[in-house]
């Protein structure tokens, strides 16, 4: 089910600590699957490549997944956060479009990537849902184009994921256009699970 047969790479950016969560949280469960392979879920049917950014801490324990690319961080920008993860997939990938999810985010749905990938026009570089007054540029659309701006911001050592967005033409959703709320809920802590999870 491509949209109107523009190349898009899904990425699952997979590469935190999680330092608050106590253990990693892309293998904890919900509805009996990790939570990454939500992420995977989501945005599959909308991808012609699907591509796992991860550490090398982590790396063996995604690469055996069957049609999904598991890569690390570039050496020149290794740990440097998700905007580092997005350079490397957009550098090793070639897509017209980059369909962005985090791990952390197991609500997240195939109809709300299907609307942000509906809303794919020539005229933006980005578009980045805006919930509860704050941006989401971790479960967002980028043009390959942006591939440029990004590798500026990492060299000049902002890891920033919002900054990338002053200086790109970005068409951002309202939550009423998302429709889907919950899906933004990142699950960054052991109380956030058991709010929104158990």
């Amino acid at each position: 089910m491509k949209i109107r047969d523009i190349k898009i790479a899904g990425v699952i950016v997979a590469g935190g600590q999680s330092r608050r969560f106590g253990s990693d949280k892309a293998f904890s469960l919900y509805k009996g699957k990790p939570f990454f392979q939500h992420s995977l879920q989501a945005v599959s049917s909308f991808a012609d490549e699907m591509i796992i950014v991860t550490s090398s801490r982590l790396f063996s324990r995604f690469e055996a997944l069957p049609n999904v690319h598991v890569v690390e961080d570039v050496d020149e920008f290794k740990g440097c956060g998700p905007l580092a993860g997005i350079y490397t997939v957009m550098s090793a990938y070639q897509a017209e479009w980059y369909a962005v999810l985090p791990v952390d985010v197991p609500l997240v749905t195939s109809s709300l990537v299907n609307r942000l990938v509906s809303k794919v026009d020539e005229r933006y570089d980005a578009i980045v849902p805006v919930i509860g007054g704050k941006l989401q540029p971790l479960l967002a659309l980028y043009r390959e184009s942006v591939r440029e701006t990004i590798y500026e911001q990492l060299v000049n050592e902002d890891y920033k994921m919002g900054n990338i967005l002053k200086s790109l033409s970005v068409l951002y959703l309202t939550e009423e256009e998302v429709a889907e709320k919950e899906a933004f809920h990142n699950i960054n802590t052991k109380q956030d699970y058991d709010t929104y999870i158990k």
